[in-house]
């Protein structure tokens, strides 16, 4: 667990009441109408979940969409540094505007207007008149794509590695949908006080890490079943249902839903990122043959604060990288050593200047 956690306030524990069966409500709603329906004993259509005509999946993207966005321009506007723990905020720097404008930008087109706005407006039917089917349950394995369709092959095996040559990881933190709501509450009052009290740390939370690479070689078996089975090579009856029924609900459902946006408020902003997310443990791997390798890099400026490490949403231990026996190092790290998704945070949160980004270096 990251720094000793202060207990919360009352508003902070009835949200939490709140949230947490919320959470759990929506994505049962979302991904699982017909189950939710026969637990309640209900006859109705799933159209029941319908509100003014849209479906589930598009009052969550507007609120998900308007917290992202909204945060962002608050950010932007204020221009302060909300990474630091003081109460009085330093100015904020280019990085982070650059950054939050990024996120800004992705969210509001790549993922609202485009997939649920535009198509929308062109349906013969209306606006408010969404035809009824259950929510992608394959949103989290983000690979199997490239095994149904060209262009999510070119996606995942062309421009992923291409970004990570050259700007590392750091699409985690400017552009992907799931990052850009863990970006967005890890700089809220209560976001920042998760990611650092609540976010695990130490040595046994970093072996746990190594459920990200279980997921990623799940989800390309997944795809490649996927791929065999559109080919017509693959014909074990009810194979290809049960791994996807498998996936569906520990993967999609329980994991990269429910826990990676319900457990914000219990164990930080990054623990679908860090402990899940395919895409971002195959980024790992491509970033260690590239010449990607962003770093992050102290100075002897560094004073052992160990705030750096309570910033990070990623659980990696900044300090140990830049202070050591009341002496500092000037020891770098990045993608390859560490999952550090070159977000900033401990950049920002240094009072003292101990830490920059280094130039981007090869082998």
């Amino acid at each position: 667990m990251g720094a000793r956690a202060r207990r919360r306030a009352w508003p902070e524990r009835v949200f939490l009441a709140l949230f947490l069966p919320g959470v759990l409500a929506f994505y049962a709603i979302h991904k699982y109408p017909r189950v939710v329906l026969d637990l309640v004993g209900s006859r109705d259509g799933t159209s029941v979940f319908h509100l003014a005509g849209k479906a589930p999946g598009f009052w969550y993207a507007s609120v998900y969409t308007a917290l992202v966005c909204g945060t962002c321009l608050w950010i932007l506007l204020g221009g302060r540094n909300q990474y630091q723990a003081k109460k009085k905020k330093g100015p904020l720097s280019r990085y982070q505007r650059s950054k939050f404008l990024s996120i800004l930008l992705a969210q509001l087109i790549a993922f609202y207007l485009v997939p649920y706005v535009l198509p929308a407006l062109t349906r013969p039917e209306g606006f408010f008149q969404d035809p009824v089917a259950v929510g992608g349950k394959a949103a989290h394995v983000y690979v199997w794509p490239a095994f149904t369709s060209v262009g999510g092959a070119v996606y995942i095996f062309l421009v992923i590695p291409l970004t990570v040559w050259f700007f590392g990881k750091r699409y985690c933190s400017w552009f992907c949908s799931c990052g850009n709501l863990a970006e967005a509450v890890g700089v809220l009052p209560w976001g920042a006080r998760w990611v650092r009290e609540r976010t695990p740390r130490g040595p046994g939370a970093r072996k746990v890490e190594v459920t990200q690479v279980i997921v990623l070689l799940f989800s390309l078996f997944f795809g490649v079943m996927l791929l065999l089975d559109g080919l017509a090579l693959a014909t074990a009856e009810g194979l290809l249902q049960s791994v996807a029924a498998v996936q569906d609900l520990f993967i999609d459902f329980a994991f990269g839903s429910v826990i990676g946006v319900g457990a914000y408020p219990l164990l930080g902003t990054r623990i679908w990122c860090r402990y899940g997310c395919p895409l971002a443990q195959g980024m790992k791997l491509v970033g260690a043959l590239t010449r990607s390798r962003f770093a992050v890099q102290p100075n002897d400026k560094c004073r052992g604060l160990n705030l750096c490490t309570a910033a990070c949403p990623m659980g990696i231990d900044v300090a140990s990288h830049a202070h050591r026996d009341k002496q500092p190092l000037e020891q770098a790290f990045g993608l390859d050593d560490t999952p550090c998704i070159g977000c900033g945070s401990c950049i920002e949160s240094c009072p003292v200047d101990a830490l920059a980004f280094a130039p981007l270096v090869g082998k």
